[in-house]
This record gives C-alpha cells, structure tokens and sequence, in this order.
C-alpha cells in the first residue's frame, strides 16, 4: 500500500460524530482543506463535508497505469458504505483533470441516489456523460447479471457465475457528448462513442435481455466503424441480433458501406447472414453460415453464399467446411469459390513428412485487377494469377508458401507477360523472401529478395533487381508532371532497400532506344544508349544527348532528387542546343501561346515539384521556319494558367478524400530573342479571321504556371506582314504591314500596339465623288489602316489615297470628299466597308439619267459585284438544292377612280432569294408599275425596275444584319433614282403589338405549344423534311 504524509486532522468526537478539519500535503496528494462531520451512530456511514483537492496523482498512489492529474472542489452529502447502500449526492466541480499533461475535458461530476415510487435511482453525470439505473438492482453484480445471459447462448466460451445472484430487475441508459479523449484511457486502441446513446434492460425473473445502441462513430486498431446500430432480445436460451453499419472502414482502399448482420445465437451455435458491399469493387455480398463454437476453436459451416466483385459474381457453393482447433488438426473441406473460369478452392493437407495438416488454397485464373484494389492502389495490375497457396501451422506461427505464375501480366498500361513468383512469409518474425521472373519481349528481369516487416535492427528490405529489357513506360506515373510521356527500352542492375527509416534505391539503367516529351513544350526528343545513374535517393542524369524528330542534337544535365520516388526535387537540371525543336504546341495544348519553333536555347529547371521553376532562354534559327500564335479573345483569356498539363502527386496515389500530400505547382519563365525568321501571328479576333501576321524583331518575356496567370514583357518591332481582314470567312482582304511594333507590359492581352498597314483596292467607281468629268471614273485606291490601343480592344483608323500619279489624287473635288470622310468617323467607317465589301464608294445623292432604268441597275450591278457575285449565284443555281433559292411575287391592283378611263393601275413586286449560307443572302428583285401616273409622263404603260440587295445576318436568329443594296424607283421628276449604300437593319417578328415588348425567349415558349403540330404517331421527320422546316424558319425571319 501507499503511505500518507504530512497529514493533520484537528476536531471533536463525541457520540460516533466526527466533527473537524483535515488537511494533506503529500508529495502525490495534496488537500487544502476538508470540513465537515462523519457520522458513526447508525447502520450506514453519513457525510456531510466540503473539501478543496488541489492536486492528486493517481498512478504515484498505484491507483492508475497511465499518468492522471486531478484537482478540484467537492460536496458529499450522503449515506453508505458502498455503491448499493448510496443515498445522497456527492459533487465535484470547478475541476481540472489532466491526462499525460493534456487536459481533459471535465468541469463537474455529480452522482446521486434516490428512492421515488418505490424504485431506486441512480444517476451519474458530468459535461459529458450522463449514466441512470431504474429498478431493482446490485451494482456490484451487475457484470454477473450479463454473464447469466451470455452463458445460455454460449456455455462454452462463457461460465455462469459461481455464486448466486440477486434479483435484476432494472433498465439502464448512457448518453455521451465529446468522451474520445476519455476512451482511449481504457484501451488506446479505442477512440470515438462520441454522441452514443445505449440503453435496454435486464429482468432475470423472466428471463428477458433488452439491449439497444446508437453509435455515430468509433475506432478500433485503425478500424472506423461509423453509423452503427445495434438491436439485441434475449430470451433463456437464444439471442436475436440486428446490427447494421453506414460504413466499415478496413483501410483506405477497403471500405464495406451499407453492412447488415444478423445473428442467432443458442447453446454455441450462431447462424449468421452479413449483406454487406464495398466501394469501387466490391458491388454486393452475403454470407450465410453457422458456426459453433469449441472451447479451443470453431467450426465454419456455409451455405450457398454469393457476392459480386467488379461486376463478376462469384458464389460459395454450398456445404463447404472449416474447422479451427487448436488441439485438433486444421480440417476444410468442399470450400469452393467459383466466377466463370476463375476458382478458389481451400482444402487441407496433410504434410508425409511430419503428418503436419496444412490450410491449402488453390487459386486458378484469379484475375489481378478484381482483387489487388483491396490491397494495392499503385502500381495498377492486371493479368490472372495461378498457384498455390500452403499455410502451416495456422494457429501458433503460421508460415504462407507460395508458388505460381501471373499471365498476361500488365502494369501501368506496360505489358510484361508471363511471370513467375515464388515466396515464403513467417508471421512470426515477419521476414517475407521471394523470387519473380520474367522473359517477355518488352520485360526480361530477375529479382530476389527479403522484406521483414517486423525488423528492428534496421535492415527491413533488400531486393536485387536485374533487368535485361525494361520499358519505360513504368516511369511515367512518377515523371508526368514534366514529361507528358515516357517509352522506350532500358536494361539495368538495380538494389532496392529500407532500413526501417527510409527506402533507397541504387545502380545504373542503360537506355537503348527511348522518346520523352516535355509536358509544357510538347517536343518530342529521341535517346539512345544513354546511362542513368541511381544514388540514394537521387538520379544523376550525366550529360545525355538527344535528338529532337528533325535530328537536331541537344543536351541534358543535373540530378533529380527524390524520397523513393516521391517528394521530387529538380537539382540544377540544365538542357542545351545551339539547334532543336523548342516548341510544338497547338491550340489544344495551350490556347493562350502555341506554336512550332525552332532555335537555340538553354533550360533550367530547379526546385521541388511543389514549386518548380522552369527558365527557358531562346532564339529561332534563322535557317528555319518557326512560328508562333498569340490568340487575344475571350477563350484565351479565360485560361490564364497552365491547366493543360495534368499535375498529379509523386509516388503512390490515394482517393482525393484520403490524400493529404502537396500539390505540384510549376512556374515557367519564357524568354525569346526574336528575329524575322519568326512567325508571329497575334489572333485579334479568331471569329471573324482578323489576324495580324508579323516578321520582325525583339525580346519577348512570358511568364505562366500552375497558380500564376500569364503574364508577357517586351517589344516586338515589326519589319513586315500583314493584317487580314476576313468578312464572315468568303471575303478576305489582306492589308499589307508597313511599319509598327507591339508593346507588353504584363497583361499579355492588354499589350500597346502601334501598327500601319493598307489594302490596294483596284478599279475601284469613284464617279460618287466628283463632278469632273475628265476624271476616269475607275482608279486604284489605298486603304490605309492604323492599329492603337491593346491588343483586347484594338483601334483601327483610316485613310484613302491615290497612287502616286493618278488623275484622282490631284482632283480638288475627289481631294475635299476624302477629307469630308477622314472628318466624319462614322461616314469614313461605311466607305470602308463598301470598298472592302463592293469595291466601291457609296453615296445617296447620285441621280442618273440618259440610260434605261433596267440598263442602269445591271451595269451599276456589274461593276460593284464583279464576277464575285455572278460566280456564286451561278454556282448556288447549278445545285439547286432544297432551302438555297426562293422566290416570292406580290401584286397590288388599285383602280384610279379620278381618271375617266377608270384605268386599273397596278404594282407587281418578284424576286429571287438565294442563301449563300446561314449568315449570308442575296436578293434579286423588280418592280414593274403598271400605267403609274408617273411613268405614263413617259409616255410609256409599263416600266420594271430591279433591285439588288447583300444581307449579312450578325446574330443567329437574323434579327440584326449589315445589308448592302443597289436600289432603283421612279417619281414625280419623271426619271429613275439608283441608290446605292450599306444599312444597319434590325428586324422582330410579331403576332401582337404587346410581342414587341416581350423577349425572345417568352415568344419561343408561347409559340412552341402554340405551334406543337407534330403528335406522338405522326413517325419521324425525314431529312428534306427537316429541311424544309429550316427553310421555313429562315423565310420567317427574313
């Protein structure tokens, strides 16, 4: 026992009454003050005292294993010796308990013992814990209570009690908060029961056991439980138990979601059935079986069971049988597990060497990728296995002995073929020894070697590995973060270890023939009888020469650094050329800069994967074509990181739920000397076609990683080009460049642009700007142009000119209409249209005269659409394809009711409408007035008049166009007007005047009811039908 020190008690005892103080200053228990009165007089002992602990060591005192601490304030007022004879209440609070130097969370604890009704009470409680019994009860054999039952269902792993037990007739419930810090003080294994709640009841007089739980969630040795409820009726002789779980987590690959078991139990045999499935594999099982249970052991007995496991249903067939017995030998018999062609059949065997039996599994076509999941995440394995598995002695050392071959074996994506294994486990000191080979066309290896997972002397692991021919490919999953894809053939000796603190891996690998792309450039460089070198926990590349697709010649050098392969580290990694391919991205790759160049150029790459820092310095070859596209449009600038490169984690890879590790992140710094054998094409709008395509010289800057937007610096000094201006994809006018440069200052898209360029347009109608008629009405016009602003939103201004020489250019009056153009922005912006567009000037104030109106529109339609127009027409005619051409003709008769004749006068209006495509038509038309006051002025009944029009459709549903016209009437001054220009049109069709308020999107859904004519039975729509329904809808909107 412990002795007390330094004591002192001071008070009066008189009539079995203690009256006094006591106080305490022990090295393990030390007690401020204790004030009250104890009470001798009556059968039961009576408190009535206030005390002040200030510290207590319940392990110094022997009174716990683990260190605990506890201080605090008490009130016990109560009667009794012991927990069955307790009435009152005895509180502690304001308290502080510490567990190994970690508080705990306690503040109060209360237990109380009263009597109402008749039934006794008793009630234990804290911050977070709350514990009542009801009923007739003895504490102190509660356990013997529970084991009266338990002894019924299973005599012999459980005797009842020795001694008689007292009537039990009670109910009990626990409810908890936050107790996890408190579970693991009785097992450290054990954590959770957060938030539970237990409760049932016992009565022995009738023999009825009553247990219920609600559990959210609990551990146990790395196992989680979570979800679970527990239902339990007892009777004199059997048990019925109903538990079901959310989830059984094994570990992080193994999880059993959705598990119910059901349970009978009576005079040790239980019958069980467990429905139970797991994640990604295991879709659905069921177990059914007894078992009954041996003093020394148990007896397995199955009936027909089945589960599906990647798809593949595998079924127990029944009246298989295992026993387990320690003092008997191991006995299985007819356990057979059967998918197709794949079988499992467990057996036992007898050894005729020492009469030993052995547990023997015989796998046959067991195929790797339904099973190794459970277990092994990465590498990913697939093939069949074949083999024996010998288990010996089972139950005291068991030692595992396998033999056997895996076909067809492939991993990650790497086809091996055939390969043999071979090893031996000893549970008891962990050393696991094993032999594989292989002799395949892509894979020839050996390896050997020990794994002892129980080692402390710091050799766990040592395997040999020999490699004759070895694929690449295997590397991939570690390198994908720079190099997009690794292949080729390697040979190599390699010694893999673990000293129980970290793993190495040493020797050297020859690379015959290999290819490896760059994940950022996507060049793809040849290797060939280069020799890598393994250290610890690095790879020293040497200096390796290779060759990019066109046979250009670069090197590479430095070391990779690595924690067995994983948490790599790039170590000085320098890669140099004075010629090679450096760049040979597409859109796909990198909407924001791509392209194909070629030059000199010198690498770096420094740093862990989780912040790697990539500079590239370049200079295209001036013998080479390179070229490189800069898009500035929405889609560009909405990718503003390196999110083409997929970025995975070094080493083995978990679920995204169970990975913790860092996230690759890499910076590329990208500098470019460039010279006029560089391409640039700066893509300002990839829709329409406008593209800027520049020669010329500069430093260019960019800067791009996984978390850091793209950023560009430098200028670039245009020395030739052009810009092409693209009408809607039929329509190109290239503008030649003459001078300019582009500025970056960061925001690739916001860069400062200055650039001049013009377009030449030939034989172009100047007749529309002046009255002189010794000027020829036909002459070339320059169309200057001039790109300001940024690149995002760019500002074009123009200008017109003559050629040097031409009558034009020196015409007072064509000299002032130019500069009325070059005043008025939006007048000069239709002229440019038109020449770009019709090739000609446009005014609304030209009258002819001297020619029929017919003669008039047909030569006027000549010049401005050139063979253009009459190529197309004729080509649309040629097809005569449903939905291309349409006509229309409208008549309008009136009759002129002041003439004497009465006459009938009439207008009839007919055209021809073609669609060149979706966004583009063209309208041929006339007018004939029929004895049209004006027109018999004329001396004439009858008169036609054409008109031509271009539409351009801006927006899908054509509610928005651009439209160039010729046009041709008649009035009061007894001539024809032709008008020529370009309009802005926006048109909405309508059945109410309210429609012209409401959207679009509300009209479509009202006429879609409205309009829904096509019924269930109606069959399908044939393809000329569908035509004819978007011919339809193009009329309605035209």
């Amino acid at each position: 026992g412990y002795t007390y020190h330094n004591a002192v008690i001071d008070g009066t005892l008189k009539y079995k009454l203690f009256d006094g103080h006591l106080s305490m200053d022990d090295p393990n228990i030390k007690i401020k003050s204790l004030d009250g009165q104890f009470s001798f007089a009556n059968k039961e002992l009576a408190f009535n005292a206030e005390a002040d602990l200030q510290y207590i060591d319940f392990k110094s005192l022997g009174l716990s294993k683990d260190k605990l601490t506890l201080a605090g304030l008490f009130n016990l007022n109560f009667t009794g010796s012991n927990i069955d004879n307790f009435l009152g209440s005895a509180r502690v609070y304001n308290a502080t308990l510490q567990h190994e130097d970690a508080r705990l969370s306690f503040d109060s604890l209360t237990l109380k013992s009263f009597i109402r009704d008749s039934i006794k009470n008793l009630e234990l409680e804290s911050n977070e814990l709350y514990a009542r019994l009801n009923g007739k009860f003895n504490v102190q054999q509660l356990p013997n209570a529970f084991t009266i039952f338990l002894s019924r269902y299973y005599p012999t792993y459980i005797k009842a009690p020795n001694k008689q037990v007292s009537e039990q007739d009670f109910a009990f419930e626990i409810k908890t908060r936050n107790v996890d810090e408190y579970i693991g003080l009785f097992d450290k294994r054990l954590s959770g029961f957060n938030n539970s709640e237990i409760s049932g009841s016992i009565r022995l007089r009738t023999n009825e056991l009553n247990v219920s739980a609600k559990v959210p969630e609990f551990s146990y040795a790395g196992k989680v439980f979570s979800g679970i409820n527990l239902k339990g009726v007892g009777t004199r002789d059997t048990l019925y138990t109903d538990i079901t779980a959310d989830d059984i987590k094994i570990s992080d690959s193994l999880h059993f979601p959705d598990t119910k078991l059901k349970l009978i139990s009576h005079n040790d045999v239980s019958l069980i059935k467990l429905n139970t499935s797991a994640n990604k594999t295991l879709d659905a099982a069921e177990l059914n079986a007894s078992i009954q249970s041996f003093d020394d052991g148990i007896r397995v007995h199955f009936f027909p069971s089945e589960f599906v496991l990647n798809s593949k249903k595998w079924v127990l067939e029944n009246d298989g049988e295992l026993t387990l017995r320690k003092n008997y030998p191991i006995d299985a018999n007819e356990i057979k597990f059967v998918s197709g062609k794949q079988e499992i059949v467990i057996s036992s065997q007898m050894e005729e060497e020492t009469n030993n039996v052995n547990l023997v599994a015989r796998l046959q076509s067991v195929v790797l990728e339904d099973i190794l999941p459970f277990f092994v995440r990465k590498p990913n394995f697939k093939g069949t296995l074949t083999g024996t598995a010998v288990i010996r002695d089972p139950f005291s050392n068991p030692v595992i002995r396998f033999e056997g071959l895996t076909d067809s074996l492939v991993m990650d994506g790497s086809y091996m073929g055939t390969v043999n294994l071979s090893g031996v486990a000893d549970t008891k000191t962990g050393l696991v020894t094993f032999k594989t080979d292989t002799d395949g066309k892509d894979y020839a290896f050996t390896a050997d070697g020990f794994y002892n997972y129980k080692d402390s002397t710091g050799n766990r692991m040592n395997i040999n590995f020999l490699g004759e021919r070895i694929r690449l490919e295997a590397l991939q999953p570690y390198l994908k973060t720079v190099f997009s894809q690794l292949a080729g053939a390697a040979k190599g000796n390699l010694t893999i270890k673990d000293n129980g603190v970290e793993k190495s891996i040493t020797g050297e690998v020859t690379i015959d023939t290999g290819t490896v792309t760059v994940a950022y450039t996507q060049c793809r460089y040849l290797i060939s009888n280069e020799t890598l070198s393994f250290g610890e926990n690095n790879i020293d590349l040497g200096i390796l020469r290779l060759k990019d697709t066109l046979g250009n010649v670069g090197t590479v050098s430095g070391r990779m650094e690595h924690n067995f392969f994983s948490e790599f580290y790039f170590n000085n990694m320098r890669f140099e050329t004075s010629k090679l391919l450096l760049l040979n991205t597409t859109k796909k790759d990198n909407i924001q800069f791509y392209g194909h160049v070629i030059g000199s150029a010198l690498m770096t790459m420094n740093g862990p994967t989780t912040d790697l820092r990539m500079n590239i310095d370049g200079q295209p070859s001036l013998l080479d074509s390179s070229h490189i596209y800069l898009p500035t449009g929405a889609e560009a600038r909405e990718g503003t990181k390196i999110d083409y490169i997929e970025f995975i984690q070094f080493g083995s890879e978990m679920d995204k739920a169970t990975s913790n590790s860092e996230t690759a992140n890499i910076l590329v710094n990208l500098n470019i000397t460039a010279n006029p054998a560089l391409k640039v094409d700066v893509i300002l709008d990839e829709e329409t076609g406008d593209i800027i395509k520049a020669q010329g010289n500069g430093k260019l800057s960019m800067t791009v990683g996984t978390t850091e937007p793209m950023s560009m610096r430098g200028r670039y000094e245009l020395t030739k080009g052009e810009y092409t201006f693209n009408f809607q994809t039929f329509l190109k006018r290239p503008f030649t460049l003459s001078q300019g440069n582009i500025t970056w200052n960061g925001d690739p898209y916001l860069a400062i642009i200055d650039i001049d360029a013009e377009y030449l347009a030939k034989n172009v109608d100047i007749s529309s700007l002046t009255v002189n008629p010794e000027i020829p009405t036909k002459a070339d016009v320059i169309v200057k142009a001039n790109l300001s602003g940024n690149l995002k939103t760019p500002v074009i201004d123009f200008e017109f000119q003559f050629n040097e020489g031409s009558e034009a250019g020196r015409d007072f009056f064509v000299t002032k209409k130019l500069a009325d153009f070059k005043n008025d922005q939006n007048s000069l912006y239709k002229q440019v249209a038109s020449l770009l567009l019709l090739n000609s000037f446009i005014t609304d104030q030209a009258f002819l005269s001297g020619q029929s109106t017919f003669n008039i529109a047909a030569s006027t339609v000549g010049g401005i659409m050139s063979s253009w127009l009459t190529n197309i027409f004729n080509k649309e005619l040629e097809r005569a394809t449903k939905g291309v051409i349409s006509t229309y003709i409208d008549i309008n008769p009136t009759v002129n009711l002041q003439s004497q004749a009465n006459q009938l006068q009439a207008n009839v209006r007919a055209g021809l409408k073609i669609f060149l495509s979706s966004r583009v038509n063209v309208l041929v038309a006339g007018n004939y007035e029929y004895n049209n006051p004006y027109v018999l002025q004329q001396n004439r009944s009858g008169l036609f008049t054409p008109d031509i029009s271009l539409e351009w459709l801006l927006n899908k549903d054509g509610s928005l166009r651009v439209i160039g016209f010729n046009r041709t009437s008649i009035d009061f001054t007894s001539s024809q007007r032709n008008r020529s220009g370009v309009q802005l049109a926006y048109r909405k069709q309508f059945d109410k005047i309210t429609d012209i308020f409401k959207s679009r999107k509300k009209i479509q859904e009202r006429d879609a009811t409205k309009y829904r004519v096509i019924s269930a039975d109606a069959g399908t729509i044939s393809p000329a039908d569908t035509t004819l329904i978007k011919k339809d809808s193009i009329n309605r909107v035209n």
